[in-house]
């Protein structure tokens, strides 16, 4: 029986995304099996990506979509908890590390130090977060316990005068904002800096969204 293009390049989807799933499944028990935090191939999440990529972008009819979605689901799932459990393990080491007064390190340089080399690009992305939320809390703690009310007074003023970047949701009127300036009207798809708290409050209320200015990187020039 001769098969079309289309049929072709289902089946191939499907059987990619069985292979996904089968290496899925076997990083998932050895996480689960081993307490400590395992090697993971530096890809793992940029495979699983591009595999559903290719499952979302094709429509199929009656029995092989709901192959399709399901095979969508369990590898969501799956790379879901795999994320959460390693980043359970990562968390918990780095809280071990802060509590015993140790920085992050290479790996070999203390029992308690995390092993960057287990970790993809994009969990070394999430632990930077958790790092900078460490030094944070420390410092806000540190100047209250020992005095020092104009640390504190500056930390206020920083986050008062922060802005960020939002794309609106919808249309709104001109407000006055926490800076005491006046803002907008802003029109659907708009694009402006405004200080914390409005862009916050507009966040909050569905009005508009942050946009994240990414850094790109060149390389050595």
């Amino acid at each position: 029986m001769v098969t079309g293009p289309s049929e072709r390049r289902h089946n191939r989807n499907v059987e990619d995304g069985s292979t996904v799933l089968g290496e899925l499944v076997n990083l998932l028990l050895k996480e689960v099996q081993i307490p400590t935090l395992q090697s993971l191939p530096f890809d793992t999440y940029q495979k699983i990506a591009a595999n559903l990529q290719d499952l979302k972008a094709y429509s199929y009819e009656s029995l092989e979509q709901k192959i399709r979605d399901t095979m969508v689901e369990i590898i969501s799932s799956a790379s879901t908890f795999l994320l959460e459990m390693r980043q359970h393990k990562i968390i918990e080491q780095q809280n071990t590390e802060s509590s015993s007064g140790s920085l992050p390190a290479s790996p070999g340089t203390s029992s308690n130090a995390i092993d960057y080399s287990k970790l993809t690009e994009e969990e070394k992305y999430i632990l930077d977060a958790v790092i900078e939320f460490d030094k944070r809390k420390n410092e806000v703690s540190s100047a209250v316990t020992r005095g020092r009310p104009k640390l504190l007074d500056s930390i206020s003023k920083q986050i008062r005068f922060k802005s960020i970047v939002v794309r609106f949701l919808k249309p709104i009127e001109q407000f006055m904002g926490v800076d005491m300036k006046k803002y907008g009207p802003f029109q659907k798809e708009d694009v402006a800096i405004l200080p914390f708290e409005n862009a916050r409050a507009l966040m909050e209320s569905e009005h508009a969204m942050e946009v994240h200015i990414k850094l790109q990187y060149t390389g050595a020039q």
